[in-house]
């Protein structure tokens, strides 16, 4: 994950970028709460594809959503590990 900057008639605006199935997303840094890695992740029952299950947050119950999922890419067989991207 990264940081850029783009400018639209004079303002700045500063994206969180990451990389998913080889391409470049980004998301405004103003929406962007967390950047962590997820640890223990329960799944849910007769969700969705997309929907990975939900994780405490720091006392916060959060869905995970596998954005490889939601884009319609198989699943990443590169032994990375996952980032999540907690947003508002």
């Amino acid at each position: 994950m990264t940081s850029k900057t783009q400018s639209t008639e004079g303002a700045m605006v500063e994206y969180v970028t990451a990389m998913i199935g080889g391409q470049l997303f980004g998301l405004p840094i103003s929406r962007v709460q967390d950047v962590f890695m997820p640890e223990r992740v329960t799944r849910v029952p007769l969700s969705s594809r997309e929907i990975a299950g939900v994780l405490n947050l720091r006392g916060r119950i959060v869905t995970v959503v596998d954005m490889r999922a939601r884009l319609g890419l198989p699943r990443a067989e590169d032994g990375k590990v996952p980032m999540a991207v907690g947003v508002d």
